[in-house]
């Protein structure tokens, strides 16, 4: 019998700097979320094929992605999102200097700057799959 594939997180330097934080983890998009207690910060995406959005994406609120895009002009808009200016920014791995910023952007999440993450949206629920799981329950059978 095979054992499954346990999948390596790309960049745990990333997780090893945090550590002390509320941290965990969630599969997004077939990358890696990484959240400090109830917001999501980073998205670690690295892909046996390298393109342009392999690295780490940040997560801006809307309200800063213009003065970290100044102050970092480094990132660049996840390609996924097709907006230059999304919430979304990436350090592609390719930089230079990738894991220096990667670096600074883990000083600033541990000290707390509301410049990285955000509290995600609720899930809107489907009316389809609510309807079609209460017409699926177990039947109990006297």
């Amino acid at each position: 019998m095979k054992k499954p594939k346990v999948k390596q997180l790309p960049y745990e330097f990333i997780l090893e700097e945090l550590s002390g934080l509320d941290t965990h983890t969630r599969p997004m998009f077939g990358c890696t979320a990484i959240y400090v207690g109830s917001k999501i910060v980073l998205v670690l995406r690295k892909k046996e094929k390298m393109d342009l959005d392999t690295g780490i994406w940040v997560c801006i609120p809307d309200e800063y992605t213009l003065e970290m895009k100044v102050k970092f002009p480094i990132l660049r808009g996840v390609t996924f999102f097709e907006n230059e200016n999304s919430a979304w920014q990436c350090l592609r791995e390719t930089e230079e200097e990738f894991e220096s910023f990667a670096l600074q952007f883990c000083k600033m999440i541990k000290k707390g700057d509301p410049r990285i993450g955000r509290i995600p949206k609720p899930k809107k629920l489907n009316k389809k799959k609510t309807a079609k799981k209460k017409n699926t329950k177990k039947k109990t059978v006297k």
